[in-house]
């Protein structure tokens, strides 16, 4: 097998579960799945994730482990053809050398 050249590594996956179980950590894991609870209702919140993890990777800019996780509302649904509480939204993610 050929090393991997200079630079950071990006994963793209649809699911955020697979980041728990990644071999080494990553420069940056961009992701969608969980639409950002879709449905998300004032006091009660999201009724739920799509994920395995519940909120854990509900959205926004998550750090695990060392890397950045950004997991993405998109700009449909699943399921439900139904958006409450959480705007759909496209990312612009910049990535340079580390600090």
């Amino acid at each position: 097998m050929e090393a991997l050249g200079p630079g950071p590594r990006v994963l793209l996956t649809h699911s955020p579960d697979v980041v728990p179980k990644l071999p080494a950590p990553v420069a940056a894991v961009l992701t969608g799945h969980t639409h950002c609870g879709q449905l998300v209702f004032p006091v009660i919140g999201a009724l739920t994730y799509s994920s395995d993890y519940g909120d854990r990777f509900a959205c926004g800019r998550i750090e695990v482990g060392g890397q950045s996780v950004f997991v993405g509302a998109g700009l449909g649904t699943s399921i439900v053809p139904l958006r409450y509480g959480t705007p759909p939204d496209v990312w612009l993610v910049t990535l340079g050398p580390a600090a």
